[in-house]
């Protein structure tokens, strides 16, 4: 049970949260949120960052944080190596990174932000990223992810069914027409992004999935969950010791319309949970693990959040307005933040598209938009 004194779950915040040391190589039995003090001292800005970019997970909202950050401190992001008519922002949707797809790294640089879709991989990860590198991952509320990826992707599997309700076919009978093994958009893709082993697909073992979990609980640094997004963003700025200015954001991608095809039916929630029950056990133990880090930071967590969510209305509203030149909008110093202005350009930016955003960081670092090296 948590206590009120966030120094009294010391013992339990360490068992949960594992961190990369800042100075060298990984060190298991070292606490990302050990104290809140010390987090809060910690004043060295992190730039290495392996963010696990999961399909329809709110991912390309929080890729465009990083790829911010890193357009504006020249960090060098790994890059797709794809031909020019495939997607330039995805390094692969069914496998994790490799030597033939992603680009070479520029002479004389290293690898800084990684940020496009991949399959999480931790040898694959650390064999390109330095390795003070911290671990960022995302999931969103399991049966949301569904309807988001049945809207945007439309898997053949479901709306190949010649039947006015498809989904809730599909639900009723998830394995005659998809195999537990087969890797596809809607059996367990979150669990699959994250590489859960192949067996744990067929078997749905109970004691294999925590040992799995237990795995990423030592490699992730944080996972950020969907449903409390700016408390997410909060943990991140304060163990990346970034400034407020670093984790504004404008949602990208929101759609609330469904597919005229998609329609449920009461039970079907119900159903999804038996098939998709790695993308929830996923899901669970990172939203638990979430609220303990959150308790760690004691009182002025909440501060900051309320703080940071009326800042961000107020940019929302700023950022709506037509540009009129050479007028910022001025922040104050504060308690969380020095003083600082934000442009139109900032605007500009924050609500830039995923694939121009990474056209235009491959012309930075490469000086082209295809690859044809």
């Amino acid at each position: 049970m948590l206590k009120e004194n966030p120094e009294d779950n010391s013992h339990l915040i360490n068992t949960l949260f594992k961190r990369h040391d800042a100075d060298g190589p990984n060190d298991s039995k070292t606490s990302v949120f050990s104290s809140n003090q010390k987090l809060l001292q910690t004043k060295k800005e992190r730039r290495h960052i392996a963010f696990l970019k999961v399909h329809k997970a709110a991912s390309s909202t929080a890729q465009n944080i990083f790829l911010r950050f890193a357009l504006k401190r020249d960090l060098l992001v790994v890059l797709p190596f794809v031909p020019k008519f495939l997607y330039p922002n995805v390094i692969s949707s069914w496998e994790t990174v490799t030597d033939k797809n992603i680009l070479p790294v520029p002479r004389g640089r290293v690898y800084e932000i990684l940020c496009c879709h991949a399959v999480y991989n931790k040898d694959a990860f650390e064999r390109i990223m330095p390795a003070d590198t911290i671990n960022i991952g995302i999931v969103r509320e399991p049966f949301e992810h569904f309807k988001s990826t049945l809207n945007y992707i439309k898997p053949r599997e479901v709306f190949n069914l010649n039947i006015s309700d498809p989904v809730s076919l599909f639900l009723q009978k998830s394995t005659t027409y998809q195999s537990r093994t087969k890797m596809g958009f809607v059996n367990n893709r979150m669990a699959f992004e994250f590489n859960f082993p192949a067996d744990i697909f067929k078997t749905r073992d109970k004691t294999g999935i925590e040992t799995y979990l237990q795995k990423l609980d030592r490699e992730f640094q944080l996972v950020i969950i969907v449903e409390m997004f700016d408390e997410s963003l909060i943990l991140m700025r304060r163990l990346l010791n970034w400034g407020i200015k670093d984790i504004l954001y404008i949602k990208l991608n929101a759609k609330k319309k469904l597919f005229e095809r998609i329609t449920f039916k009461p039970g079907d929630v119900l159903l999804y949970k038996k098939w998709a029950e790695l993308d929830y056990a996923l899901y669970h133990f990172f939203f638990r693990r979430l609220q303990v880090q959150i308790h760690a930071q004691g009182g002025t967590f909440y501060e900051e959040l309320l703080y940071y969510r009326s800042l961000r209305q107020d940019i929302e509203i700023f950022c709506e307005k037509k540009p009129i030149p050479n007028v910022t909008y001025h922040v104050s110093n504060s308690r969380w933040s020095d003083a600082f202005e934000v442009a139109k350009e900032d605007c500009a930016y924050m609500e830039k598209k995923e694939i121009p955003f990474i056209k235009e960081i491959r012309m930075q670092q490469y000086g082209f938009y295809n690859d044809t090296i």
